[in-house]
């Protein structure tokens, strides 16, 4: 592997942003990628959206721990808890269960706890699983090979876009090899050579990457068995933006941006077109496999006039800024617990709010630790309620127009109980918050966790065009819309909290 000095990313911009005439001369004169940016702001234009302020029924004027504007200030914390791991240095930055952020973050909630009044506050430390150690990287690069037959002018460029997708190794210090357009997910595979090349296939969600896992892995995996050495996948969002999905791909495998990928596939078609060289690209890889890491769950309780509970859960953890995944629904989850422990709101059920860590971090799922190190409690659960992706703003995947409104959410009562199903509709029209019409009985995610308790599972949730992304950032947070969210659960689980278990838990019909 030839020698190549490394070059920084503010050099490689400088050579490529006001350079005149001169940039007509590189890499065929297509416009290099700008790179990132600021990744803490938002990538849809947010400045003119104004989205109309929460329903509040007459009366609860007064639930001032309820209002968008304080829930915000928290949201804005937890968000911060994200921040500081990127100014840390950590190249996937947030609030990553096993790492200093993340614990943190759940301390911060324990303070919280205590300040509101709860009792039996504590941050209940777990171990992770040994048979499941966590894939980490810990530093890359995907750097684009400059070769004056492109152009005189033309440089190396580093795709800062680049995220290498969990289980991706690369043996030695780098990898390098001819990149070929291999057609997009959904198409079949070109009939083109692909041993020892390094493919590029494109990636077109119709909501976000969520939906895209199955088939963009199994046709990264067929690229390989056709002898690709790694695969690149470029993420049709937009924007230039982090995208932290996929994994096992079974070669190395790295997703771009929008903006970074478009430039990789203008310069292979230029080249095929020209006759000259195909475009090369190096990667680097340090990445491993961690065990022994901790993870961390905050546990407070407010007491009600029935020992038996209700558990509120959110998990504190989160790729990237992670405002709408989930620092939104920590921070209801807080509000909620502010409420219920004034006097004067003292529920007739015991609530026990937990925010667990673990969400994204393998082998430490918290929900599924805190029901292990606490049977008393659990053995006395009557229904489980998890706030989780709760007010981000309507985004229109394609279009990228911001509405004004908050994304659409499927509601799931895992035992369909009439009285969850009428609880849940009676207290959507009574604020507005904005569920798909037709509940399921549907809860994935963290209430996995909680299924050996056998009772009621409920959340609403989405995988909007923000998931996992680098995008989702505190200005895609609708203020309203955290009202909407606190008001409809607190409402939800007060009248849960004085529901007949019957009601919650009907028995299931014999077969």
């Amino acid at each position: 592997m030839r020698a190549r000095s490394a070059i920084s990313l503010g050099v490689v911009a400088l050579m490529f942003v006001g350079v005149g005439a001169h940039a007509a001369t590189a890499w065929f004169g297509i416009p290099v990628p700008k790179g990132m940016g600021n990744p803490h702001a938002p990538v849809v234009d947010v400045a003119n959206v104004r989205v109309p302020p929460a329903r509040v029924p007459p009366g609860e004027e007064r639930y001032m721990e309820l209002r968008g504007e304080r829930i915000k200030a928290d949201v804005a914390k937890i968000v911060d808890f994200s921040r500081e791991s990127r100014r840390a240095g950590d190249r996937v930055w947030g609030r990553v269960t096993g790492f200093p952020a993340a614990k943190r973050t759940i301390e911060w909630v324990a303070a919280r706890f205590r300040d509101a009044g709860l009792e039996q506050v504590e941050v209940q430390e777990y171990a992770a699983a040994p048979e499941t150690p966590m894939w980490w990287a810990s530093s890359w690069e995907v750097r684009l090979i400059g070769d004056r037959a492109y152009g005189a002018d033309t440089r190396d460029v580093v795709l800062e876009s680049a995220v290498p997708t969990s289980g991706s190794m690369i043996e030695g210090p780098s990898l390098e090899g001819p990149l070929v357009f291999a057609g997009s997910v959904g198409e079949a595979l070109p009939a083109i050579d692909m041993k020892g090349k390094i493919a590029v296939q494109r990636v077109k969600p119709q909501r976000s990457a969520y939906s895209e896992r199955r088939p963009t892995v199994e046709r990264a995996n067929a690229l390989a068995a056709q002898g690709a050495i790694a695969v690149l996948n470029v993420v049709e969002q937009t924007g230039n933006m982090h995208v932290r999905d996929f994994s096992n791909c079974r070669v190395p495998c790295f997703n771009l941006g929008a903006e970074d990928g478009t430039f990789v596939q203008s310069v292979i078609e230029r080249a095929a077109a020209s006759g000259t060289a195909p475009v090369r690209v190096e990667l680097t890889l340090a990445a491993s496999r961690l065990s022994g890491l901790k993870g961390h769950n905050a546990v407070g309780i407010v007491h009600g006039t029935s020992d038996e509970n209700i558990i509120v859960n959110a998990h504190a953890d989160g790729w990237y800024d992670a405002a709408g995944d989930n620092a939104d629904g920590l921070a209801v989850l807080l509000a909620m617990a502010r409420h219920f422990a004034k006097l004067e709101h003292k529920p007739q059920r015991t609530l026990v709010f937990v925010a667990s860590g673990g969400h994204h971090s393998a082998g430490l799922n918290g929900p599924a630790n805190f029901v292990r190190a606490n049977q008393a409690i659990t053995a006395k659960t009557v229904m489980v309620v998890n706030l989780e992706h709760v007010a981000q703003l309507e985004i229109v995947p394609g279009q990228w127009i911001v509405k004004a409104s908050e994304q659409p959410m499927n509601f799931g009562i895992d035992n369909a109980s009439p009285f969850l199903h009428a609880l849940g509709r009676r207290a959507m029209e009574r604020y507005g918050f904005n569920l798909n019409p037709n509940f399921t009985n549907s809860v994935p995610g963290d209430l996995g966790g909680y299924a050996p308790l056998g009772v009621a599972r409920v959340q609403a949730i989405h995988s909007g065009p923000m998931y996992h992304v680098s995008g989702d950032v505190l200005e895609t947070i609708s203020i309203p819309g955290l009202e909407r969210a606190a008001r409809f659960f607190t409402y939800f689980v007060a009248e849960a909290a004085k529901a007949a278990r019957s009601e919650i838990n009907p028995p299931k019909s014999a077969e």
